[in-house]
């Protein structure tokens, strides 16, 4: 099931898509994407341009979010309510972002199917990685969503 449902996101979000993030894994309680720098997504200075790494970090979050809610997905809509980001270095390479959920995903599906309507935050950490795979974190990102369950 989560690997349809990392396909499925991979199509179904524009944005990421064309910036050219893509959902690498994800299950119940976290996800991972991967989005490969090129010149259209750099900054005046020549690193990856900040909209471009929280996008990132963004898709990461609703992943590991669509992998928490996966039983109900198709009858859930999910949209980030607020977000902060601390951007900590210079992003000048290949960027994974691993995004997990705060609270325990369980306990969001309860809530979810009690009240039709649930919140849930999402941390995320990104990383660069250079060629002899040393991690070097670049950013740190919190996001809380709104999830609502709607007619099939």
């Amino acid at each position: 099931m989560y690997e349809a449902i990392r396909r499925q996101i991979g199509r179904s979000v524009p944005f990421a898509r064309l910036l050219g993030v893509e959902i690498q894994a994800l299950d119940a309680a976290q996800a991972c994407t991967r989005l490969t720098m090129n010149q259209d997504l750099q900054n005046h200075v020549g690193s990856l341009h900040a909209g471009a790494l929280f996008t990132a970090c963004e898709a990461a979050s609703g992943a590991a979010l669509a992998g928490a809610v996966a039983e109900h997905i198709m009858v859930t809509r999910l949209a980030v309510r607020d977000a902060q980001v601390e951007y900590l270095k210079s992003a000048t390479g290949p960027v994974v972002a691993r995004a997990r959920l705060v609270d325990d995903s369980a306990q969001l599906l309860q809530d979810l199917k009690r009240d039709g309507r649930a919140l849930a935050a999402v941390d995320v950490s990104a990383v660069v990685i250079d060629f002899d795979g040393n991690e070097t974190l670049v950013a740190r990102a919190s996001f809380n969503w709104h999830l609502r369950l709607h007619a099939a």
